[in-house]
């Protein structure tokens, strides 16, 4: 399906991709006269349908001439010559069609070059950047007003930053079992409309809070001086925080989950990147029956006898600090950058496991399961504890994190989900090597039912389904950068002998 620039898109091009292994250099000159070339082209091939048009609507209407001279002829020969006009008229208007579509796909093709070379998709226009510094200023005032009122404040934001987290990203359980972005016409419209400025959103809020309380942001500013200090809030305050004990483990049986029975693919390796992500959904208790702060580890052996394993963690479910770290206390820690009870669970899962120090671990993670992979392969001595064979996110603000040299690692992100934007940065904003590559899709722009639906919906945006096709579909779109990493975590995911081990994680002073 050809998308013009100037409509709806065919939900492949609404996908963009940073970083990764490409050219080195881009001689933008050449790539806008390129793109030039291909509109005039479009343009000529134009013109030379409505030719066509125009010599059929000679056909169907012959001149008075033609009808004098011919109405002598016998009934037979008229006939013929009628049928032979309506053959000539089909292939004129059979030519236009193709001209057409054929200038459909120039349009495309210079469009496509402007996009290759960043000159389409990145560039923000002035009334964008104005809209981005208005959003930031009024953010930064509301963090401010909330840090200013000491410690209450800070709760307050808390409370109604994790009411909101959950109603979205939980599935609204807070506003009676329907997530706020998709209670009316008028959320639909405000996803749609404000998810691009999210990131200065989060900008905005999480300096505000670290300037009122540089004390609690421990002298940092941006979203991570906010976020240390809403974390202080939701360990120290008895009505939102659990003692800091720790977390344990426990492994879980199949009597363990709500029907009775461990995930169909446990004992299957995952062909692709995407199945492995989207297995992801069986952890969350609501869809998969799984318990709350349930972890995966799959020990995949190969047929030459090696040995790897992949990590799959879920996101966030409980907005306020919970029994399992896999809470709205440990989204605003991992943000932070400070300890936190998720990665401290996947440590002590992989050590449970018996992970050789040379067998390569790859970490799928979802939301605030992406957080915590990315933020501890980053980790300062981890690589050298364990070899990371890959880390694939969905969802998660990673941006901030530095992720090792060598280890192919994807993100997939959606304006419309805004967690991925709860660092402050936009996935163009998230670091780009050879190793790593973020992958975005604008659901707003497609023409599919679908991503138009999931586009008013934060819920809908941030799932992992959402993620998975976005991914399948830049698969599918050929970029060499999202395939070279893809093909380099796939074949660790699969083998001839899979087992899987489930944990549930809990916090260990409740």
């Amino acid at each position: 399906m050809v998308s013009p620039p100037d409509a709806p898109l065919a939900p492949v091009d609404t996908v963009t991709v940073y970083g990764g292994v490409g050219p080195s250099a881009v001689d933008l000159d050449s790539v806008r006269r390129a793109a030039a070339l291909a509109t005039g082209a479009a343009d000529d091939l134009r013109a030379a349908a409505v030719r066509c048009l125009g010599v059929s609507g000679d056909l169907v209407v012959p001149g008075a001439g033609v009808v004098e001279a011919t109405w002598r002829l016998p009934v037979e020969a008229v006939a013929e010559a009628m049928a032979r006009a309506r053959a000539l008229e089909a292939a004129a208007q059979d030519a236009a069609r193709c001209l057409v579509a054929s200038a459909e796909r120039c349009d495309l093709l210079g469009w496509r070059l402007l996009r290759a070379a960043g000159l389409y998709l990145e560039a923000e226009s002035t009334a964008q950047r104005v809209v981005g510094a208005l959003v930031t200023a009024g953010s930064f005032g509301v963090g401010a007003a909330f840090g200013g009122l000491g410690w209450a404040g800070l709760a307050g934001a808390g409370v109604v930053g994790g009411a909101a987290m959950a109603g979205y990203v939980a599935g609204g359980v807070l506003s009676g079992g329907a997530s706020w972005a998709v209670t009316g016409q008028l959320g639909t419209t405000a996803t749609r409309g404000l998810a691009p400025f999210s990131d200065e959103a989060f900008t905005g809020l999480g300096s505000g809070v670290a300037l009122a309380r540089p004390g609690l942001a421990q002298g940092r500013s941006g979203v991570g001086g906010g976020a240390g200090a809403l974390a202080h809030v939701a360990r120290e305050l008895p009505v939102l925080g659990n003692d800091d004990q720790g977390v344990r483990i426990t492994r879980l049986g199949a009597e363990d989950f709500a029907d009775g029975a461990v995930p169909a693919w446990s004992d299957t390796g995952a062909r692709s990147v995407q199945e492995a992500l989207g297995r992801i959904d069986s952890l969350y208790p609501e869809h998969g029956g799984a318990p709350a702060g349930t972890v995966a580890v799959q020990k995949v052996t190969g047929s030459d006898g090696a040995v790897s394993w992949t990590v799959l963690i879920p996101g966030t479910q409980s907005a306020f600090p919970a029994e399992h770290p896999l809470d709205g206390r440990t989204d605003v820690e991992l943000v932070a950058g400070q300890p936190d009870g998720a990665t401290a669970a996947v440590e002590r899962a992989l050590a449970d496991s018996s992970v050789g120090p040379g067998e390569p671990v790859t970490f799928v993670g979802h939301s605030l399961g992406g957080i915590a992979a990315a933020a501890l392969v980053s980790r300062a001595g981890f690589a050298e504890r364990y070899r990371v064979g890959g880390l694939v996110t969905a969802g998660s603000p990673t941006g901030s994190l530095a992720t090792p040299t060598g280890v192919p690692v994807l993100h997939l992100e959606t304006p419309e989900e805004i967690v991925s934007h709860a660092d402050g940065r936009s996935a163009s904003e998230n670091p780009r090597t050879p190793d790593r590559v973020t992958v975005v899709r604008s659901l707003r722009d497609s023409t599919s039912a679908a991503d138009r639906a999931a586009s008013g919906s934060v819920v809908q945006a941030h799932a992992v389904t959402t993620h998975v096709r976005t991914l399948d579909l830049a698969i599918g779109l050929g970029d060499p950068r999202v395939t070279e990493v893809t093909d380099r975590i796939g074949p660790r995911l699969d083998g001839e002998a899979v087992s899987t081990t489930f944990y549930r994680a809990e916090r260990a002073g409740t």
